[in-house]
């Protein structure tokens, strides 16, 4: 793991740790900076809390550490970040990046909040957390590594942020049920278990490099990466998006995952319900292509 924080608290998922967290840290018009494409629910959530968001795009490697250099002369109060399979990119941080980024936060009044979403689904495991622990939160979702019905995650760090966020919750759900808690705990020490995530993550990173590669070899722009999803540039979303539903292709549009305005068209592909074919997989990258129409199928990726 990239980061052992010595304390923990135990909330409803990683979208729920992400409100929490901002509730703790962020304040009207203070300046948080974020992954652009990043995810939608995090987007409104900053607005919510009045945020000034400057966004940070990415590379190959994850948030590019030049433009954040140049983020953090705005004295931001928060940089949010997603270790690895970045939804909606699939981007994952290499250790390298991970620690320039932590040297760029450092001397900073900043805190990382890391956004580990996809857990062990994901190969990469590298995170902020490793090289800056006293000044990151970590969120640590298990709702896709064992279902999304399992609306529970764990949010550590050294600093004060677990603890208030432990004491705002008591004036409302107090607490994550204990026999919710006891099962995570069984699945995440059950052989079986680990094994069955261990073979999931095989499949998917299988699944997602043949999209990405079947994608390219088509044309189209795609992001590295790693977990469940794609980012695809396009050269008309709207029109690609009524495109691929006539092929039977349900994709996700790239403008709700974009903060700064004006950039290149892009639809968003999750790769995790794809069958393990990879006739099928070609099939289905050669429709969202548009090079030909995959016959008596619809699929939702």
């Amino acid at each position: 793991m990239a980061l052992r924080p010595p304390r923990l608290t135990i909330v409803d998922g990683a979208l729920d740790a992400a409100a929490r967290v901002v509730g703790v840290v962020v304040r009207p018009d203070d300046r948080v900076v974020m992954e652009d494409p990043g995810f939608p629910a995090l987007i409104d959530l900053l607005e919510r809390a009045g945020a000034d968001i400057v966004p940070v795009p990415l590379d190959r490697q994850g948030i590019d550490v030049d433009l954040l250099r140049k983020a953090m002369e705005l004295n931001p109060v928060a940089v949010f970040i997603q270790p690895r399979a970045q939804n909606p990119t699939g981007t994952s941080m290499t250790r390298l990046r991970a620690s320039e980024e932590a040297a760029v936060v450092d001397g900073t009044r900043a805190i990382a909040i890391e956004d580990d979403h996809s857990g062990d689904i994901a190969v990469a495991d590298v995170g902020v957390g490793a090289f800056l622990p006293d000044r990151t939160v970590h969120i640590r979702s298990y709702s896709k590594l064992h279902g999304p019905d399992l609306r529970m995650a764990a949010v550590g760090c050294t600093a004060d942020v677990p603890d208030a966020l432990a004491a705002r919750r008591m004036f409302g759900a107090g607490w994550t049920s204990r026999v919710l808690r006891g099962v995570v705990l069984e699945l995440l020490t059950d052989a079986d278990a680990v094994a069955a995530v261990a073979e999931a993550r095989t499949r998917y990173a299988a699944r997602s490099a043949r999209v990405r590669e079947g994608l390219r070899d088509h044309g189209l722009s795609v992001s590295p990466g790693d977990g469940i999803n794609v980012w695809v540039q396009v050269p008309d979303e709207r029109a690609s998006l009524v495109a691929m539903a006539a092929r039977g292709i349900r994709v996700s549009p790239g403008s709700p995952f974009q903060v700064a305005p004006g950039q290149v068209p892009a639809i968003r592909v999750t790769c995790g319900a794809l069958p393990d074919d990879m006739d099928v997989i070609d099939t289905v990258a050669a429709g969202i292509a548009g090079v030909e129409a995959p016959v008596g199928m619809t699929v939702s990726v």
